[in-house]
């Protein structure tokens, strides 16, 4: 006898993440579960087959985001990478959506738990990726093998953070990376 009813539609789950992230940087966390089945074009029952609780696809989206890939550039210099990183960094955070969506994750942070463990998971794996930037200026000279370099990378993280969160005008990336250098670079 033949399985009745419609074949699922394997793209289903990839619209239903797709319309979240999308609601998160247009939205922040303002958006309903029927928002998200709207804007994947499925019905809600679709949507909540699949995730219990806005918190569900909330949390989800956020670690997606968060895990979203920043650049390792290369350019052959500490300076020069440091200033692919910052001027990347900066660009972000003018965009409406990504400002206001990271505002409201910290203070949900600290509400949640599970939202501050996303944002803690994301800047550990971040940091670990610039490490290779930093490697590569120790092999060169460029930093003191003995540089502290998440006090490096906190600098920065923590500069943008703070304007960011209280909606200050960012530095220019070039004052930023001198900055850094300047107390990080070999005498």
């Amino acid at each position: 006898m033949p399985a009745r009813g419609r074949k699922p539609d394997p793209t289903v789950d990839h619209r239903i993440r797709q319309a979240a992230t999308e609601l998160l940087l247009s939205h922040g966390l303002d958006f309903t579960m029927d928002d998200v089945a709207r804007a994947a074009g499925v019905g809600r029952a679709s949507v909540f087959r699949r995730y219990a609780t806005k918190r569900d696809i909330l949390l989800e989206s956020l670690g997606g985001l968060m895990d979203t890939h920043v650049a390792v550039p290369d350019t052959g210099s500490l300076r020069g990478d440091l200033h692919v990183v910052v001027s990347d960094t900066l660009a972000l955070w003018q965009h409406p959506g990504v400002a206001r969506l990271t505002r409201q994750m910290y203070g949900e942070a600290g509400r949640d738990p599970a939202v501050a463990e996303i944002i803690r998971t994301g800047m550990r794996t971040r940091m670990r990726r610039s490490q290779v930037v930093y490697e590569r200026a120790i092999d060169r000279g460029e930093l003191s093998p003995d540089a502290d370099l998440d006090l490096l990378t906190d600098l920065f993280a923590g500069l943008v953070s703070y304007r960011g969160l209280l909606d200050l005008p960012m530095p220019d990336a070039e004052q930023v990376v001198h900055v850094l250098l300047r107390g990080f670079t070999p005498t």
